[in-house]
């Protein structure tokens, strides 16, 4: 039924390019659009939405089937002794009684048959239960029974499941709402109890709304940590995924998770987000997930200094940092997975403090991190002394190797002005010119608007290099000017950037992180493919020409 009203309602669009529908829950919000499409509702929209469900469930189901050392065992006629669990098939009729299943259905492929047979023929059914209780509260589950807790848990605000959910609660309340009435007693999905950073719960109530959805936000994981810590076996493990830009996410996160008196012992980041998706495409979206694993941490551990573990914090990150890029997690990923090894040191004391005595929250350590990864990286792109570049040359091209685009959170450029140091984001805006700033978001400028703004000039006179980066836009602002690698010369000669080694390294730099299809670039490999005519000592001038 929510397959049905996905794909057939005022918000699914009609994709025109393949001439099929698109689903209302495509991206993370619901949109008003100009044209929406329809199904046929009789027969053809309930048949492929039943037939694309059932092939899921019964993939999904097939998850299920135990291995052979299970206890559980029984005899068939058609193979040896194994074991399962739960499972069904396609456009299944289900009947329960004594928690034995029966299921009729129409064998829709080979696939089909195979997956039925795997599980009806060769294994016998074993108990799965699923409780839809509230992770805060697991009432039903005694202390200290559990091996293992595997969670995605909601990543703060990046989005709002129970205002979605009313999409397809209403339409439940209406064809469920009589059988299962303790599921539907509410006219909409509860909002107070959901555990996401919603600032809009908080309007007009003498504080900021962010930071009331943040106090909000951080409760709630705490109660369902502390829960999981009292089910958990003094020797389990509890995982926990989670993929957010904003650090202050990360650090509500992990302090409900110390709080609890968990430790993070490990951590990888798995590619998991398809960046063609039209909620990750053109937003530069994170496109990694960072699991931790976590484990209780001994109840004897005391306290310790920051000052004494910030270094070990660093050497971790920057020890981690060539395994993540061997794994393709590069761009903003690779400071965000540098989070984990972070909070493994981080958390194995508790509580940390600073030398007033104050505790220290995880972003203490999420900014050494974010410092690592900047010098690791800036490391890697020069290959040579890092001494001599200005803190704003870096941050221009690590933010081009960071994220890869013109267009980036503003949050992303402020963390990565501070692990640079020497300036804040506004400084780049308006001291510096470097960007334009709004609705939480930044944009590099052009050397065009650059130039056209007065954050340098192009006249030898009175060009002053006191950064790389501004050397670098002259360049390019001349090169697209006048078209040529003779202006360009000249102007780098009497300037003197022909014979700075520094300069020479920023143009290679820049050739290297910048992205193609943006103009900059371009221009870039002109200059890259002309340097030896431009390096060259000896001039070329048309004669002039005698009767």
């Amino acid at each position: 039924m929510d397959r049905c009203v996905d794909i057939n309602s005022r918000l699914s669009g009609w994709d025109s390019s393949v001439g099929v529908l698109r689903r209302a829950s495509a991206q993370h919000a619901l949109n008003l659009i100009w044209n929406y499409g329809e199904a046929i509702g009789n027969p053809y929209l309930w048949i492929w939405c039943n037939e694309t469900v059932s092939k899921k469930y019964t993939t999904l189901s097939a998850y299920f089937t135990t291995q052979t050392s299970s206890t559980k065992k029984t005899k068939t006629k058609t193979s040896k002794t194994k074991s399962s669990s739960f499972a069904d098939t396609p456009l299944g009729k289900l009947e329960s009684q004594n928690n034995d299943l029966t299921i009729t259905h129409n064998k829709q492929n080979n696939k089909d048959v195979e997956i039925e047979n795997k599980l009806h023929n060769n294994y016998a059914p074993e108990i799965v239960n699923i409780n839809l209780e509230s992770a805060d509260s697991l009432y039903h589950i005694p202390d200290n029974t559990l091996d293992a807790i595997i969670t995605d848990p909601p990543y703060y605000g990046t989005i709002q499941y129970a205002e979605l959910s009313d999409f397809f609660y209403v339409w439940q309340r209406r064809t469920l709402g009589d059988i299962f009435p303790d599921l539907f007693y509410q006219e909409l999905t509860d909002k107070d109890r959901e555990a996401v950073a919603n600032p809009s719960r908080f309007r007009n109530m003498g504080e900021s709304p962010d930071i009331l959805a943040k106090r909000d936000y951080e409760a709630k994981m705490a109660l369902a940590w502390s829960e999981a810590y009292r089910v958990l076996r003094d020797e389990g493990v509890l995982t926990v995924q989670f993929n957010h830009k904003d650090s202050g996410a990360w650090d509500t996160l992990a302090k409900a998770l110390i709080d609890a008196g968990f430790e993070i012992t490990a951590s990888w980041a798995v590619s998991t987000e398809n960046p063609q998706n039209l909620h990750q495409a053109k937003k530069n979206s994170v496109s990694s997930t960072v699991i931790l694993v976590c484990r209780k941490r001994d109840p004897k551990a005391q306290q310790a200094w920051w000052d004494d573990l910030r270094p070990e914090v660093a050497n971790l990150v920057e020890q981690r940092a060539p395994e993540f890029e061997a794994n393709d997690i590069t761009g903003i990923d690779l400071y965000l997975s540098a989070f984990g090894p972070a909070l493994n040191v981080f958390s194995r004391s508790y509580p940390i403090l600073d030398s007033t005595g104050e505790e220290v929250r995880p972003e203490a350590a999420f900014a050494e991190a974010r410092k690592a990864i900047a010098s690791y990286r800036f490391q890697t792109l020069v290959q040579t002394d890092t001494a001599g570049f200005d803190p704003l040359t870096q941050w221009y091209l690590l933010a081009w190797d960071a994220f890869k685009a013109r267009e980036f959170p503003f949050d992303e450029a402020r963390q990565l002005a501070l692990a640079i140091g020497g300036f804040n984001v506004t400084e780049l805006a308006k001291g510096f010119k470097l960007l334009d700033s709004a609705s939480g978001t930044c944009k590099l400028l052009s050397p065009q608007q650059r130039l056209k703004k007065r954050a340098f000039t192009t006249d030898v006179n009175e060009f002053s290099l006191t950064h790389l980066v501004d050397g670098l836009h002259a360049a390019i602002a001349i090169y697209e000017e006048e078209g040529n690698l003779q202006q360009v010369r000249q102007f780098m000669q009497k300037t003197g950037l022909v014979n700075n080694d520094k300069f020479m390294k920023t143009l290679e730099v820049a050739f290297k992180v910048i992205p193609t299809k943006v103009k900059e670039k371009d221009t870039l490999v002109n200059l890259w493919l002309g340097i030896d005519e431009i390096k060259a000592k000896v001039t070329y001038q048309q004669g002039e020409l005698f009767e």
